[in-house]
């Protein structure tokens, strides 16, 4: 929390508790688990007991969990969800969109790159409304001399 702007990051968790949800509700921005897909996950090639640890209430969060958590417990001034935390064999950039993209309403939903930075946001709560999109352009950074 800074400037009364709340920004929740929820990863490894396993599942969603009470506490998880209270936070959540409070949140102008999230950065939200979508760590598998549960159909990835149950054909892949992991192990059982590996495939048991992920889903197994201590692990991560699948798709559909987030899912449930941003559709029962988000708030109107939710005004951005960052998909973050997503595994590169069980889970599918694209799929996590098409999941969420038909429930946005007012939340813009980034599926965020475990390759790449993100561009960089302004969670901005002036108003008692959804803030619309705010994205600073993205440069490259100047490498800075030591020694002139």
């Amino acid at each position: 929390s800074f400037n009364q702007v709340n920004i929740g990051v929820f990863t490894d968790i396993g599942t969603p508790c009470k506490q998880l949800i209270s936070h959540f509700k409070s949140c102008h921005a999230v950065f939200l688990e979508t760590n598998y897909d549960e159909e990835m996950l149950e054909n892949g090639s992991y192990p059982l007991v590996l495939k048991k640890r992920i889903s197994g209430g201590k692990g991560h969060l699948s798709n559909k969990q987030a899912l449930e958590v941003f559709l029962k417990h988000r708030s109107k001034h939710l005004s951005h969800l960052f998909l973050s935390h997503l595994s590169k064999n069980n889970n599918d950039p694209q799929l996590v969109k098409q999941l969420f993209q038909p429930h946005a309403s007012n939340t813009e939903i980034i599926v965020l790159s475990r390759y790449e930075e993100s561009k960089v946001y302004l969670i901005d709560t002036t108003k008692n409304q959804k803030i619309p999109l705010k994205t600073i352009p993205h440069h490259k950074p100047k490498q800075l001399q030591l020694f002139e």
